[in-house]
């Protein structure tokens, strides 16, 4: 097994393993989340900085719904530490790669055209020491004139304390899921407590998820990117109060 890739009992905590099989439907059906605009959005980035693109890895793919909608324009493989994410992706995806990874020891052995880390995963990272190894990871598997899309956490001048949104409302002709959330600050450490309703035929299930991202400023991704050795610019407000970082390596990179 190459360094970087982990197997289920590495998981103490799986990440998403109770939301995966409702976070579509969540997302698309309460209209957080576009992905084909979203995925057109990313062509045209990737295009621009790199028009030779054709391969492309999407690091946190999560259901691999970006890469279905991407797959139209390249060659797609992903990674996700979350094992139950990833079952909900090979579904999606029969034949695509998809890889079981830890993103601060990722190592595929290969490079691509272009790498993705989408909707603010890397905030994940929330030890300030690995920040930098882990876009180091990232950015060794971009190839020469390749393209690294990295999507920040909210701003830390931008953050609300204690914040208390409206409920995100989601149903098909099977399911219907309700998810009010609730934030929290630490320093520099936000934590999202996430309640979920979800209606089946069978019952009603009730569950709760905290997710803990870094608040970190644009300057320290930017650096990061840059440190690993691609030209960087900043993608401003890519969500409201989100940063997103294009790095391009140089063509004549090794």
């Amino acid at each position: 097994m190459s360094r970087g890739l982990l197997s289920v009992r590495d998981y103490a905590r799986p990440m998403y393993g109770q939301s995966a099989r409702i976070y579509d439907l969540l997302y698309v059906g309460s209209g957080i989340k576009d992905y084909p605009a979203e995925a057109a959005l990313l062509n045209r980035i990737i295009t621009g900085a790199c028009p030779h693109a054709r391969t492309l890895l999407d690091v946190a793919c999560g259901t691999g719904e970006h890469l279905s909608q991407l797959r139209q324009w390249y060659e797609v493989e992903g990674a996700d530490i979350s094992p139950a994410m990833l079952d909900v992706a090979r579904k999606r995806l029969p034949g695509v790669s998809l890889h079981l990874a830890d993103m601060r020891r990722l190592d595929l052995g290969r490079q691509f055209d272009a790498v993705t880390c989408l909707f603010s995963s890397i905030g994940y990272i929330t030890d300030p020491s690995e920040l930098t190894s882990t876009v180091e990871r990232l950015a060794a598997h971009v190839g020469p004139g390749g393209v690294l899309i990295l999507d920040g956490w909210v701003r830390p001048d931008m953050w609300r304390d204690e914040f208390r949104g409206d409920p995100d409302i989601a149903s098909d002709h099977e399911t219907m899921v309700v998810r009010l959330s609730f934030s929290r600050r630490a320093g520099r450490i936000t934590e999202l407590e996430m309640h979920h309703l979800v209606r089946t035929e069978s019952g009603i299930d009730y569950f709760v998820e905290t997710h803990r991202l870094a608040l970190t400023p644009t300057e320290e991704y930017l650096a990061a990117v840059e440190n690993a050795g691609l030209k960087a610019r900043v993608v401003r407000d890519f969500m409201p109060s989100r940063d997103r970082i294009v790095g391009v390596r140089n063509p004549a990179s090794g």
